[in-house]
């Protein structure tokens, strides 16, 4: 799911529950708060007006994060810190809270019955709550802006990538037991691939439709670039040997994942 649509459905839900649970808390559970409705009104427009500056501070923590990173480390990390899903997360809870607040707030002294919601009351102080949890959430995001935890963090990716990447190769049979004839990678290959266009950097191998591939073709594949490298133009990505049916060449560059950076 793209993250943009994550505040998008925090915005959503927020709406229509003020549409919603109002209307049926006042129709099957009618109990009225004890507080003056000028004091649930105050109460319910301050928390309104609050999460408004407070999604400006999210911004800002966001524009700061993603001008530091450009600036001091690799360009590569500016997006890794600027799609963190506690960002997004934050950004919703903090409109989702905003909009039922103001939705609560039309319900208080509703036709002049003089009752302030209860059950809705106390939701926005529960979602205020989880809004000072999820700033107190991101400004600690702030500490892993440090060069010995951005080395930690960067390590401990590559690491998973790595495992993901070549899970497969010490489950595979040795080469003494493997049916791949050691003389078919000496020999010439019939096919090279390399890469066209706009730089670009290999984030993922897809081990298992290469090998897919190799299988229906009863060929060698040979992969001559690795997760992490820099692609530029006419760099050889793979090289296919003893096919004895034709690949084609879009199959096997879809084997390696390229965003442009």
């Amino acid at each position: 799911m793209q993250l943009w649509l994550v505040p998008f459905l925090y915005a959503a839900a927020g709406i229509a529950g003020s549409l919603i649970l109002p209307r049926l808390e006042s129709r099957y559970f009618a109990y009225d708060l004890d507080l003056s409705i000028s004091s649930a009104q105050a109460y319910l427009s301050a928390v309104a007006s609050g999460m408004m500056a407070l999604t400006g501070i999210v911004f800002s923590i966001a524009f700061v994060m993603v001008q530091f990173n450009a600036i001091v480390y690799s360009p590569r990390l500016v997006v890794w810190f600027a799609r963190d899903r506690l960002l997004f997360h934050s950004m919703g809870v903090f409109v989702a809270t905003f909009t039922y607040s103001l939705g609560t707030l039309a319900w208080v002294d509703r036709a002049g019955n003089g009752v302030v919601p209860f059950v809705s009351c106390i939701l926005v102080a529960s979602m205020l709550i989880a809004s000072v949890v999820l700033l107190s959430q991101l400004v600690q995001r702030i500490y892993s802006l440090q060069i010995t935890q951005v080395l930690r963090i960067i390590g401990d990716k590559g690491r998973e990538v790595i495992c993901e990447t070549y899970q497969g190769v010490a489950e595979a049979p040795s080469r003494k037991n493997s049916h791949v004839n050691p003389r078919r990678l000496s020999g010439a290959f019939s096919l090279s691939i390399k890469h066209q266009g706009s730089p670009c950097v290999v984030t993922r191998i897809d081990i298992d439709g290469l090998v897919k591939q190799a299988r229906q073709a009863d060929c060698t594949i040979v992969v001559d670039c690795a997760v992490g490298d820099t692609l530029l133009e006419d760099t050889r990505l793979l090289r296919v040997s003893d096919a004895r049916s034709k690949l084609a060449e879009a199959e096997l560059g879809r084997g390696l994942i390229k965003p442009k950076p």
